[in-house]
């Protein structure tokens, strides 16, 4: 893998062929292999993928489009090739840490990490006006729900939610392409700056809103009862979400409607996840389960 990953920098002429380089190999659950590879000759960062059972073209045009849209919050895309029957996608590197719960908790008192983030949706509703072809949410809804209806995992409760669902709860939604997976482990400061990371599921839906929901689970923990006072609680000011509100603002989306969209955006998760393995499945339809109980 590490001949591989060098020819593939070598062959796009980001590194020399003689060039010394070192390799940190990620851990990963997911079909693809991560590295991040330093050139100390260059003093140049690269992070490569490689995958052998599907093409990453289309997560190198997601990688490429949201680069053009948030440019310095993204690592920048430079590279997809094949070598070898090993598909490979190439982007810059770069030194971080990952954005913790508590980061965002001193920026109560610190507002510039929060400022960063509400900034992050405002510039998404601003892209969202280029955002024409992203699907639309009756679209998306329909694919999830169907997926979800025929899964043999899906619950009673949300049997049931989805045979009564119809297309009012997400009829004041904006459109604005997500990104997908934003969660903590996602997210990266770099002297003070907001960076986001794993863009491969952007604009798989626009029901504006789930990255802010994303988020605010991911502070306050990933579970039923999170999920619930995120859905149940009116001013999220005292609360690990405090931002939500100001997000959602950024956002062109009414609070009371994103709240009323809490089961939504738990169908839209487990919906994204549903090629993540069977531990993460079944951890959100509990979740589910409990939500729409």
């Amino acid at each position: 893998m590490l001949s591989l990953v060098r020819k593939a920098l070598v062959s796009s002429g980001f590194v020399a062929p003689q060039a010394r380089l070192v390799f940190n190999v990620m851990v990963s659950r997911g079909e693809a292999i991560a590295l991040d590879v330093w050139d100390p000759g260059k003093d140049a960062w690269y992070h490569v993928q490689a995958c052998f059972h599907y093409d990453l073209g289309e997560r190198f045009a997601s990688y490429r489009l949201a680069h053009d849209r948030f440019r310095e919050r993204t690592p920048k895309p430079l590279a997809h090739l094949r070598l070898d029957g090993w598909s490979l996608l190439v982007a810059t590197a770069c030194e971080h840490r990952i954005v913790r719960a508590r980061d965002l908790d001193s920026a109560r008192r610190s507002a510039h990490l929060v400022g960063q983030l509400i900034a992050f949706f405002a510039s998404a509703r601003a892209s969202s006006l280029d955002a024409a072809d992203a699907c639309s949410h009756d679209l998306f809804m329909a694919e999830a729900g169907a997926f979800l209806a025929d899964s043999a995992a899906a619950g009673s409760a949300l049997q049931r939610y989805l045979g009564q669902v119809d297309r009012t709860p997400w009829a004041d939604i904006p459109h604005i392409p997500q990104h997908g997976d934003f969660v903590l482990n996602n997210l990266g400061a770099a002297h003070g700056d907001l960076l986001v990371f794993d863009w491969e599921d952007y604009g798989a839906t626009a029901l504006a809103g789930f990255d802010i929901f994303m988020i605010s689970l991911s502070v306050a923990g990933m579970s039923a009862t999170s999920a619930r006072l995120i859905r149940d609680t009116e001013d999220p000011a005292a609360c690990p979400w405090f931002f939500a509100q100001r997000a959602c603002a950024a956002s062109a989306l009414p609070y009371a409607s994103f709240r009323r969209a809490v089961p939504l955006y738990l169908i839209v998760f487990r919906y994204l996840k549903r090629n993540y393995g069977r531990e993460i499945g079944q951890r959100i339809d509990a979740i589910l389960e409990q939500v729409l109980h």
